[in-house]
């Protein structure tokens, strides 16, 4: 009778243990599938847009072997952790979260990575520092939301610009902030605004479809007043991003990740 009790005992035991660890595995599972909402795209988690280069590398590298970029990148901000063979296994990543949620926030990141091919600067001696956000005044206080590339030769007009991206020109021209500027709209719906130029490759035309590593201009220091303004900071590119989402038409995400995941990208050109 003891050895029975015992035993009977030992069984609750393991299947309270086993109900436990199964519950948690839920719990855990419905937390992670809980961050993901319709609005995730407007958080500031992704508006940060950081993914370390070793892990883009691993995930044009999957890419090539037919893997979903644009997925496998979404899970693995989502995770805060990189399993690419484990996710690459799996038929349907997105039941790990709400389906239409997913697939939303997928199609932001496409937005924003799928097109890119080449660094703007065909240089590798560029620098560029995160200023995500950082206070600016010209024009009243406001944030800086792209990120600012330098090159050790302080000449208006010494390093080309080129698209980072084959797209459509939509603004060309003049702002009083941006100096002369010019943006282009990627197939997956990304802007990428080049600002501060010197001057630009040719006589661009709103509506111009443009290849990536297309000369679109050269870096400048112009901006800061009205056109023709020249001189009011050191030469650089300002390099901004922005998407759509469902709550707002143009949302700027940071350029910085962005740009060192892909600073090895440089299209060879003589200057």
């Amino acid at each position: 009778m003891k050895s029975g009790k015992k035993y009977r005992i030992v069984s609750v035991w393991l299947f309270l243990l086993m109900l436990t660890v199964f519950l948690t595995a839920v719990i855990e599972e419905r937390s992670r599938a809980s961050i993901l909402k319709m609005d995730t795209c407007e958080s500031e988690d992704f508006r940060k847009q950081e993914l370390l280069p070793e892990i883009y590398e691993e995930l044009k590298r999957l890419e090539t072997n037919g893997g979903d970029f644009s997925g496998l990148l979404t899970i693995s901000m989502l995770g805060g952790h990189f399993a690419p063979e484990e996710v690459l296994t799996e038929k349907a990543p997105y039941l790990r979260y709400k389906q239409e949620e997913f697939y939303l926030l997928r199609s932001c990141y496409e937005a924003v990575w799928a097109d890119i091919q080449y660094f703007p600067i065909p240089s590798g001696e560029i620098t560029f520092e995160n200023s995500w956000l950082a206070p600016r005044t010209y024009g009243g206080e406001r944030l800086h939301e792209g990120t600012d590339l330098f090159g050790p030769a302080e000449l208006s007009g010494y390093y080309p610009v080129v698209s980072m991206t084959d797209g459509t020109v939509e603004q060309i021209g003049w702002l009083p902030l941006g100096g002369y500027r010019i943006g282009i709209r990627a197939a997956h719906g990304g802007y990428f605004y080049y600002a501060h130029l010197s001057d630009y490759e040719r006589d661009f035309k709103t509506g111009e479809t443009v290849s990536a590593g297309d000369i679109l201009g050269y870096m400048g220091n112009t901006g800061y007043g009205p056109e023709g303004t020249r001189g009011q900071f050191p030469v650089h590119l300002h390099l901004g991003i922005y998407i759509s989402t469902p709550e707002k038409e143009e949302m700027s995400v940071n350029p910085y990740w962005i740009l060192r995941a892909i600073h090895k990208n440089i299209i060879n050109y003589s200057y």
